[in-house]
């Protein structure tokens, strides 16, 4: 039964990737169980995803499956990207666990406890984590237990309550180094980093550097992605050690790779405080231009992602220090005003913490600061000026964007006119000779004498050309190649070459590259990129799923290489690009079905 399962979920999934099909489905075409598992292994990337989740939550709502429709929530709230949807499936798998076993109702709180631990809302998420603890039976469901009980240590880590936080990883870490199974493994190194991590702001320094050569000398337990992936973390906590105990060049040495591979997992909440604690190095060495870059790098941070802590906050401090002993008002000015936004951000995100930031900040003293340098420059007539010429320079930027934009706008719309004059179907004339099936956008070779065309075109004798003329029977074998090469669409075969087709139609290169450029008036390359496009614009016409398609996938079906040369080659073509053109047709069907 599992193979016919497989061989399902493989058959969904091919007709998913390969979306020209013609093939229509619907709730009808699966059992539930088999829409489940193809879901499970599918990308949630793929542009068909969406399309067969509700596709299974239509289904389970109709048969009233309710441990198939908590499924289907729970494979929503996965890919939900706003705060307000993916609380919205939280509570939606709340509703439906109440109908099933203790596990769902399980599985729906830590959704919730989940999505307010991300908002930062530590203290509801806490308050999630503290309901699953009371229904979780601990000796049937330790795992889940334990993973609770991980989870409710960081909620704590994160207020900087760090006694607590330790207990919560410390019992957490014990249970899962007593199981043998990989999902305990990962649970150990978890707790193992988060407890050291804990300790070294707890300032048991020794304690926590003990526990990361702990986890550092068992790596070997773990997957190669995951020891690449846990491995800059370990060292993470062993640099800030390092840097406690004064070993500020050592710390460095470690905290320079480690944030290199942190940043490249898109971490920057770990990115920004190892960029502190390098800077924090880098001051205590005497390099303070070292320092400023990495406090700075802080900054950036900010201003992309919107994100700071109570801990790195103070890069600020030693930048505006570091400004104010130079004599650099502007600087020193620009990043007051920068420490401002990030306490303001700060007191929103860190309510449980405002008492403490008051107390490590004097925000009056900062505003007054602020005050006396805007002061010093002039800042209310510098200002005004400098604002005047940005918002005329944006104006005039603004007014050239719009000009430009109405002119190709313009030009794509007559190319577009055009393209749909020609494409207007034109009377068949039939031909009496088979052997010679039209081609559109063809020469037609009867017009042609025979001996014409072995003035340069020769066949291939052991890849040596002949001086003997072509005759009628290599011509005609090789046009019908080329009538069966777009007949079967083989042109959209993404790793197709003049020579691939030399081989199998037992030619060489040079004949069959003299022959289309006769036969066809184009070079291979340009006669390629045409049935390619002349298939996407057949396949727009009649197929009304290829007007929703990305120009990726587009590219990707039709064979080339990129997105970038599908567009290329279509504005080529066409005068136009591709996305305007499907904007164009989407937009003038939306016309036909309100007309209609």
């Amino acid at each position: 039964m599992a193979r016919v399962y497989i061989f399902l979920s493989i058959f969904l999934m091919f007709f998913v990737a390969n979306s020209q099909s013609s093939l229509k489905f619907n709730e009808d075409d699966f059992t539930l169980k088999q829409l489940n598992d193809s879901l499970e292994n599918m990308n949630s990337a793929n542009t068909k995803y969406l399309f067969f989740l509700q596709l299974y939550l239509q289904k389970a709502k109709q048969l009233n499956n309710d441990k198939h429709l908590f499924e289907a929530y729970d494979k929503f709230y996965s890919i939900a990207h706003s705060s307000n949807n993916i609380h919205a499936y939280a509570d939606s798998l709340l509703i439906v666990a109440k109908k099933l076993p203790i596990n769902y109702y399980i599985r729906a709180l830590q959704s919730k406890a989940t999505a307010f631990y991300f908002e930062k809302d530590y203290i509801k998420s806490l308050s999630y984590e503290l309901k699953i603890l009371n229904e979780i039976d601990k000796t049937h469901n330790a795992y889940e237990y334990y993973k609770s009980m991980y989870n409710i240590g960081l909620v704590y880590f994160h207020i900087q309550e760090y006694d607590k936080a330790y207990s919560h990883f410390k019992e957490a870490r014990t249970y899962f180094e007593s199981e043998d199974s990989y999902n305990h493994l990962q649970g150990y190194f978890n707790s193992l980093y988060r407890e050291a991590f804990t300790l070294y702001y707890l300032q048991r320094n020794k304690e926590s550097m003990a526990l990361v050569n702990i986890g550092l000398s068992k790596m070997d337990l773990l997957k190669a992605d995951d020891l690449e992936f846990k491995t800059p973390y370990f060292n993470y906590v062993l640099g800030l050690n390092l840097f406690q105990e004064k070993q500020f060049q050592k710390s460095i040495n470690l905290l320079k790779p480690s944030v290199t591979i942190i940043s490249a997992n898109d971490d920057f909440a770990n990115e920004a405080t190892i960029n502190y604690y390098i800077g924090l190095n880098y001051w205590h060495l005497e390099d303070k231009e070292q320092a400023v870059v990495f406090f700075k790098k802080i900054d950036t941070i900010f201003k992309n992602h919107n994100y700071s802590n109570p801990e790195i906050k103070d890069a600020y401090t030693y930048l505006i220090n570091h400004y104010r002993q130079q004599g650099n008002v502007k600087e020193e000015l620009h990043y007051t005003n920068q420490l401002l936004d990030v306490m303001k951000y700060l007191q929103v995100e860190y309510k449980q913490l405002a008492g403490t930031l008051h107390n490590t900040i004097d925000v009056k003293t900062l505003i007054n600061d602020k005050e006396r340098l805007e002061n010093d420059l002039n800042k209310k007539s510098i200002y005004t000026r400098y604002f005047t010429i940005i918002g005329i320079a944006i104006a005039l930027c603004l007014i050239f964007i719009t000009i430009y934009n109405y002119r190709k706008k313009k030009e794509f719309l007559k190319n577009y006119n055009d393209l749909l004059k020609q494409r207007e179907p034109l009377p068949i004339e039939e031909s009496t000779d088979e052997s010679y099936p039209i081609v559109s956008n063809s020469l037609n070779p009867l017009a042609i004498n025979v001996n014409e065309w072995g003035k340069y075109i020769l066949p291939a004798v052991n890849d040596i050309k002949d001086t003997t003329p072509v005759d009628d029977k290599i011509l005609k074998e090789l046009i019908k190649h080329l009538n069966a090469f777009e007949k079967n669409h083989l042109f959209l075969n993404k790793d197709i070459t003049l020579n691939d087709l030399a081989n199998q139609w037992n030619t060489n290169r040079t004949y069959l590259s003299q022959f289309i450029n006769s036969y066809k008036e184009k070079s291979f390359i340009d006669y390629l990129n045409g049935l390619r496009i002349a298939y996407f614009l057949d396949k727009v016409d009649t197929d009304k799923k290829w007007s929703k398609y990305k120009i990726q996938a587009i590219a990707d079906q039709l064979g080339f290489s990129s997105a970038r040369s599908f567009s290329s080659a279509f504005m080529k073509s066409t005068g136009m690009s591709p996305s305007f053109y499907l904007q164009q047709v989407n937009l003038e069907k939306e016309k036909e079905i309100i007309s209609t």
